[in-house]
């Protein structure tokens, strides 16, 4: 990957000064481009190449000459020092007064970026909103060239507490690392794909960096509360999308055990904004309890809101069989002991008790485990869960699971109205005092 340095030079008058990053400072300049590019030098940040965009405006007043100090060399002249190690590329730029010409700057930026690239922005100069719009060109490339953005900064001369006439060589202005607030687009992406389909891969992307940064701030316990976290939130999400019913319930139970450490750390800087996350996976999560026929059913509320309609019908159809199971004292986690279950309530379904001719060969093998589950299904709610589960959701699951292409094919838009109602009606079977929100 290439580390590229990106800044826009404006017209302004300016000051020397000193500039001063992580406890590194640099000499008097009057460009903090260049106090800036030392600083990372000395950090051993990897730079290739320099990349300082430009109106004709700027070109005149501070790159070919120096506003402030007419006998100075401009900002041209100044990085010519690194000529040897850098690849220096001035880019020039319309000023921006006009859509066309805020097209033709996208597209002037866009061409210096490439795929992969690292990219470091100072954002400290230049005309009004060239560089808003610059960030907001460098999280698109983001996406489309799958470059990073590594650092923004900002150099705060105003913060040096002068006025700017009054400032002074020695005086020592900072550097603000910006780069936080720019991971805010990052979690807006992450919370948006999160909230909408409940793939949590790019947020534990992001949870990822923050116990790196709460690792370099010497926070330890937070760190190792965050790593839980984010563990326990992945292996949860890709259980549900993959339809693992054994571990499903077990992990959510685990998730939530970690939510209220979770909050406790929410507000720590570099994790602040998965705040909103955390409150709704503790809304969601606190109706988990020891009963896993009740975690099945918000495990599908779950899936219903997060547009997971073929899951959610899955776990659905196997969560009333492993209701049926304890209900009647099988294991649902044996094979044979499903099959056991499946075939009474088909027999029970079809009516077949007393025409065993039409019992499947599970059935026959098992005939005295079957005749008595069969003797015990006379609650209403039994008859009526089977009765839902072989004429709405077995049908709908098979219609998914076949791509459509059975007769009587149901229209895509009705799948997630379906599997609501179905919840409200399967919960109603299975505990009527149990209420999913």
């Amino acid at each position: 990957m290439t580390v590229k340095f990106f800044s826009f030079l404006g017209t302004g008058s300016y000051t020397k000064c000193r500039y001063k990053f992580d406890d590194i400072e640099s000499s008097s300049s009057c460009y903090v481009q260049e106090a800036l590019i030392a600083i990372l030098l000395k950090k051993k940040v990897d730079l290739k190449s320099i990349f300082i965009f430009k109106t004709k405006e700027a070109t005149d007043t501070n790159w070919n000459k120096n506003k402030k100090y007419p006998y100075e060399a401009g900002l041209d002249g100044v990085l010519s020092k690194y000529e040897n190690k850098l690849s220096i590329n001035p880019v020039d730029i319309p000023s921006g007064q006009n859509e066309d010409e805020l097209w033709e700057i996208f597209d002037s930026v866009s061409q210096q970026i490439d795929e992969g690239d690292e990219i470091i922005f100072d954002i400290t100069h230049s005309f009004r909103s060239l560089p808003i719009l610059a960030l907001i060109i460098l999280n698109y490339a983001k996406f489309v060239k799958k470059c990073e953005i590594r650092g923004i900064y900002y150099g705060a001369i105003e913060a040096v507490g002068k006025e700017i006439k009054d400032i002074e060589e020695k005086d020592i202005a900072p550097i603000f690392d910006l780069t936080p607030f720019v991971r805010l687009l990052d979690w807006t992406v992450g919370i948006d794909r999160f909230i909408e389909t409940g793939d949590a891969r790019h947020i534990n992307h992001l949870m990822k960096l923050g116990t790196k940064e709460l690792h370099l701030k010497g926070m330890k316990d937070e760190r190792n509360i965050l790593s839980d976290f984010s563990q326990k939130l992945e292996k949860y999400t890709k259980n549900v999308a993959t339809c693992r019913g054994k571990e499903i319930s077990n992990g959510g139970l685990k998730l939530k055990d970690t939510l209220e450490d979770a909050v406790s750390i929410a507000d720590k800087a570099y994790i602040k904004p998965m705040k909103p996350v955390i409150d709704r996976l503790n809304d969601r999560f606190k109706n988990f309890d020891n009963d896993e026929n009740k975690n099945m059913l918000e495990i599908v509320k779950w899936c219903s809101e997060h547009n997971q309609i073929q899951q959610g019908f899955t776990i659905l159809e196997e969560g009333i069989i492993s209701y049926l199971c304890d209900k009647f004292r099988f294991d649902k986690n044996i094979k044979k002991d499903r099959e056991i279950i499946e075939q009474a309530i088909y027999i029970k379904h079809k009516s077949l008790q007393k025409d065993k001719d039409k019992w499947r060969e599970k059935a026959k093998e098992n005939e005295d485990a079957i005749k008595n589950i069969l003797n015990k299904f006379n609650e209403e709610n039994d008859k009526n869960l089977i009765k839902v589960l072989y004429e709405e959701i077995k049908p709908i699951r098979n219609d998914i699971n076949h791509a459509g292409y059975n007769e009587g094919s149901m229209d895509a838009e009705k799948f997630e109205t379906k599997l609501k109602n179905l919840i409200d009606k399967v919960r109603k079977y299975i505990n009527q005092n149990y209420d999913v929100r």
